[in-house]
């Protein structure tokens, strides 16, 4: 559970990267990895030791902490994606108001 958890943080690392470049269609595509990779962390045991539950606990946390940064830009790309599709549909609705006036 401890080297998955420390693949998911690196997954979630490399999808704050590409957040920053701008990459979209990699950000897609890593967090659908990156959910498939937690639906199996999910299904594993729990450690009982005290010194892995710990470890553990500190990668989620950092998860949690890159999560959080990465959110305020993902929230504007929502809203960019919004304001385009707003703006091209209005640009339909009046070339088929155009059209059909002759």
């Amino acid at each position: 559970m401890l080297k998955m958890t420390q693949q998911l943080l690196d997954l979630t690392k490399e999808i704050q990267l590409s957040a920053d470049a701008g990459a979209w269609d990699t950000v897609a595509k890593l967090q659908i990895t990156r959910e498939n990779l937690i639906k199996k962390i999910e299904q594993l045991p729990v450690p009982q030791d005290e010194k892995s539950s710990l470890e553990i606990e500190a990668l989620i946390i950092e998860i949690q902490k890159t999560d959080a940064a990465i959110m305020p830009k993902v929230i504007e790309q929502m809203r960019a994606l919004t304001e385009n599709r707003k703006q091209t549909n209005k640009g339909k609705k009046m070339t088929k108001a155009y059209q059909s006036t002759r």
